[in-house]
């Protein structure tokens, strides 16, 4: 039988999900906590400090379960995540799908817009989310319309002599409806703001950055003021963004998954593609009954902090999941992705060389996250180390797509070179996820 008060002496002082259950077992109520050992307990003290509904929820706990997670954040998408499971009677506020909202940036139409949206509908439009902060996603609507001066306006035509609205006069609004701007020259705004969207805020961060030097070396402080404003908003919406697009990657890829495990007579082909396109590459093919292991390294971090490095691995065409390996960056200061590449590739050949279980065997192919630089600072490693393992880099196009393989000084696109086309952007996705 559950003891709460046993269980209440075990809590950790860490961040993470909570969920209380019923005597039936039926989850009641899921709760997210920066404190799992202060927030739990909260509800086993004294109940005359407790409203109605919370008084009666704690009346039918009769067990609850912790999830323990790396930040608040995370423990948030978790949160977002079992409560569309379960949908637990006591989470009123966040029982329907409809109260998550998306943010869309309308395509569908001639002069795109940022807008938050509850529908997810095939109008063209593209759309992220959900997301469970309703206030930081108006924060980001509003951001990014004010940052790159985007249409706001529902006005899908303009005829003749047609009288902008106060967001243009007031330098919220480039004027389409009035001819100030070209499409091209809009068009370029939005894909700045899909960027971000995606996941790239260093482009807007250095923009502002640039705007705010600019504002103060005029003498504009209140303006350079703004734009610092800005930049610490998008630091913080950054994240937000960083964290659920993170698990909309894995949901994708677990129904991914899900597909190729089931058995087909294609997962043979999927072997000999991946040989044929990588074997080259490594100059011969592994010994008998062994299979090819090619390893892909990538970095990520929030506005230049909290480096993280990622290893995954593919064997014979198979992400080999229990040898994926995170590395948080140690010596490396700021947003120097190469270094944090060198000191992440270094670790992990030292730690095979030593043959540690977990890091065995070195792998046929390195695969960099990036172009020349990436792959000379990798290959700088592997020398010092005294192997011989070739290394090749998956370059990126200007909207973050695989683009192409540099590999020996050369550069071979993806989309004339099949097996390249085919393996590169998969293997990119799940570094990066």
């Amino acid at each position: 039988m559950f003891d709460i008060r046993e269980n209440l002496k075990t809590l950790p002082d860490a961040p993470g999900v909570y969920l209380h259950k019923d005597k039936n077992g039926e989850v009641i109520y899921v709760g997210k906590a920066l404190s799992l050992k202060n927030r739990v307990r909260q509800y086993f003290q004294s109940p005359a400090r407790q409203d109605p509904k919370v008084r009666a929820m704690v009346s039918h706990i009769a067990e609850f379960e912790i999830l323990r997670t790396d930040s608040e954040m995370e423990a948030l998408i978790l949160e977002c995540s079992l409560i569309k499971k379960y949908m637990p009677k006591y989470n009123v506020l966040l029982r329907d799908d409809k109260t998550y909202p998306y943010i869309k940036v309308t395509l569908n139409e001639e002069w795109p817009r940022v807008v938050k949206t509850r529908r997810v509908l095939k109008d063209g439009g593209l759309y992220f989310g959900p997301y469970t902060d309703a206030a930081a996603v108006n924060q980001a609507v509003d951001l990014l319309s004010a940052i790159y001066s985007l249409k706001r306006c529902k006005t899908l035509a303009f005829p003749e002599n047609f009288r902008p609205c106060l967001h243009y006069h007031i330098g919220r609004c480039p004027g389409p409806c009035v001819g100030k701007v070209t499409s091209e020259e809009y068009r370029k705004a939005v894909d700045k703001a899909i960027a971000f969207l995606k996941g790239n805020s260093r482009e807007v961060i250095a923009d502002l950055e640039e705007r705010m030097y600019r504002e103060s070396e005029a003498l504009r402080y209140e303006k350079a003021a703004e734009y610092r404003d800005y930049i610490t908003v998008v630091k913080t919406l950054a994240e937000m963004i960083a964290f659920h697009n993170d698990m909309s990657k894995r949901d994708r890829k677990r129904k991914k998954e899900a597909m190729e495990e089931r058995p087909t007579a294609r997962s043979l082909s999927r072997t000999e593609s991946f040989v044929s396109t990588f074997v080259p590459l490594v100059g011969k093919a592994p010994a008998e009954g062994r299979p090819l292991r090619v390893e892909a390294y990538d970095i990520s971090h929030i506005a230049g902090t909290d480096s993280v490095g990622a290893m995954v691995v593919f064997t014979d065409g198979k992400a080999e999941k229990k040898a994926y390996r995170r590395f948080r960056i140690h010596t490396v200061e700021g947003a120097d992705d190469t270094a944090s590449l060198q000191e992440m590739l270094y670790r992990r050949l030292r730690r095979g060389l030593a043959e540690d279980p977990g890091f065995v065997p070195l792998p046929d192919l390195i695969l960099m996250d990036g172009g020349k630089n990436q792959v000379n600072a990798a290959e700088k490693v592997v020398a010092a180390m005294k192997l011989n393992i070739p290394v090749a880099g998956m370059a990126k196009d200007d909207h973050h797509r695989s683009r192409a393989l540099i590999f020996r000084d050369q550069e071979h696109a993806l989309n004339v070179v099949p097996g390249l086309r085919r393996w590169i952007p998969e293997i990119q996705e799940e570094g990066q996820r």
